[in-house]
C-alpha cells in the first residue's frame, strides 16, 4: 500500500499529489484500519506492515475518517488511486468533521494499494485519514470537531 497527502491547492487540478511510503503485504494479509480509529501520523515512515492504533482519549493527530475499494482489475497506477482519493475523500472529510476540508485546520492523507499489495495480495482498499497540519495534538476525537 502507498500513502499520499490530498493538496488543497491541486484539489482543482487533479485532486490530489502523492508521497510514497511502502505498506508491505504480511502473510498474504495487508493492514487496514477502521473509521473513527485514531492514530499517530509518524508511524506511517518507511515500510509499514500494520497501521497502530491510538486510543483517542490519548495524544494523537491523526484518525481514520472514511474508506472505500478501487474497482477490481488491473493494477490502475498510482496516479489513477491518488485521483479516486481525491474524488472520495474530500467530499468525505465535512461529512466527518463538520466542517469543510478548505476551512479546515485539519488536512488528508491516505493509504491505497501499491502494485505488489494489488496483485499479490488482492488490496483494493483506500484509508482516508485526517492529520494536524500544525503538528498538534489532541486527546479527543476529531469527529464532528468543527476543526
Amino acid at each position: 500500500m502507498n500513502t499520499a497527502r490530498i493538496s488543497r491547492a491541486a484539489l482543482a487540478v487533479v485532486g490530489a499529489v502523492g508521497v510514497t511510503a511502502s505498506i508491505a503485504a504480511c502473510g498474504g494479509q495487508v493492514a487496514s484500519a477502521d473509521v473513527g480509529t485514531c492514530l499517530n501520523s509518524s508511524d506511517f515512515e518507511g515500510e509499514i506492515t500494520e497501521i497502530p492504533e491510538v486510543d483517542c482519549s490519548e495524544e494523537h493527530d491523526a484518525q481514520v475518517f472514511f474508506k472505500f475499494d478501487m474497482d477490481d482489475g488491473d493494477f490502475p497506477g498510482n496516479d489513477a488511486i491518488q485521483t479516486a482519493a481525491g474524488e472520495q475523500c474530500v467530499p468525505a472529510f465535512e461529512d466527518f468533521v463538520g466542517t469543510g476540508y478548505q476551512e479546515s485546520s485539519l488536512d488528508i492523507n491516505f493509504i491505497g494499494p501499491s502494485e505488489d499489495t494489488w496483485d499479490q495480495a488482492d488490496d483494493r482498499e483506500v484509508i482516508c485519514y485526517l492529520y494536524t497540519m500544525d503538528g498538534s495534538t489532541s486527546t479527543e476525537s476529531f469527529e464532528g470537531s468543527g476543526l
